[in-house]
């Protein structure tokens, strides 16, 4: 199910907008995206959390994780930094990957931004296809309803974090 808090919108042909406002710093926000321990405590939905995290935070580094789904299934994932502007943007190449970090093409660019909105942080996550055939693949996959209780997860794990 899509948490109403965040919205979806195809952008063209091969493009997927997905933004959700946090009541949490940029700063915050940013570290939760880009720091492995963090990482480990939100992403993927509950379903299908990561517990394996690697992240090399540098231009042309990466970050490798494994989800791991209910019946012990594994989908492993890669980026690969593109850009790097602290606290305000991310951008990477974006794949599907084998347990060595082996990338699957074809690839997606994810560009990340955190904007500032005075206390909060709207994460607008744009994601480029290769071509409206591979992002209707991964609709199909269910990106918009797994990345909604991906952001949930962020959310609470902020939320935690600002409570102290």
């Amino acid at each position: 199910m899509i948490n109403p808090k965040t919205t979806a919108t195809p952008a063209g042909e091969r493009e997927l907008l997905i933004e959700r406002e946090f009541a949490a710093p940029r700063e915050l926000v940013f570290k939760a995206w880009t720091e492995r321990d963090r990482l480990m405590q939100w992403w993927g939905p509950p379903t299908w959390p990561i517990d394996y995290c690697t992240v090399d935070l540098r231009v042309g580094g990466a970050w490798h994780y494994r989800m791991r789904g209910p019946a012990g299934e594994e989908g492993w994932g890669k980026g690969v930094y593109r850009e790097i502007m602290p606290s305000s943007r991310l951008v990477y190449s974006d794949y599907f990957s084998d347990e060595d970090g082996t990338e699957i093409p074809p690839e997606a660019i994810a560009e990340i931004d955190f904007v500032d909105r005075g206390g909060t942080t709207l994460v607008r996550n744009k994601t480029i296809f290769a071509s409206g055939e591979h992002r209707q693949q991964v609709l199909g996959m269910g990106v918009v309803e797994g990345m909604s209780e991906t952001m949930d997860r962020l959310d609470e794990h902020l939320a935690a974090v600002v409570a102290g």
